[in-house]
């Protein structure tokens, strides 16, 4: 090997390295999936209880476990709670649109109170549906960047 190949040999070592570092971060850990994706707990059957944060830390979204507008797993026909906390500056609320899968419709559940100023808590309690599926739900006051998905599992 000639001089010039071993002199840059460990730094080459160590950038890609570093890369593979990065990247393998950047994919997330056990369990826990970016933006929109399942959260750690959500995954599993059997759990009713949520504690989502309603914030403006990266635009209007709502917060799990550091995932931003979370997919929510929970079993068919359970009653679940989701305890909401507005640590944010504008005003939020959340709405299941229920099973027809439509916002303001007779099945939908919205939270109590129905509009949580900064500051505000609030609840949202509802019997999830029987047939397993994927649900939506929103803030009806930034219904393009506050939703997401129910995932109901048997």
């Amino acid at each position: 090997m000639s001089f010039a190949l071993k002199q840059y040999r460990l730094p080459l070592f160590a950038t890609v390295t570093a890369m593979a570092v990065t990247l393998a971060a950047s994919c997330g850990g056990a369990g826990r999936e970016t933006e929109g994706g399942e959260t750690p707990g959500g995954d599993a059957p059997g759990r009713t209880s949520f504690d989502l944060l309603m914030n403006e830390s990266a635009g209007n979204i709502f917060v799990l476990d550091g995932t931003s507008n979370p997919t929510l797993a929970v079993p068919a026909s359970a009653e679940i709670t989701v305890q909401l906390v507005n640590n944010g500056s504008a005003i939020h609320n959340m709405r299941f649109g229920g099973i027809d899968m439509k916002y303001f419709t007779g099945d939908d559940a919205v939270s109590d109170p129905e509009f949580i100023g900064p500051g505000g808590k609030g609840v949202l309690v509802f019997t999830a549906p029987g047939t397993p599926g994927a649900y939506i739900y929103q803030c009806d006051i930034h219904p393009t960047d506050m939703v997401g998905e129910i995932k109901v599992v048997k």
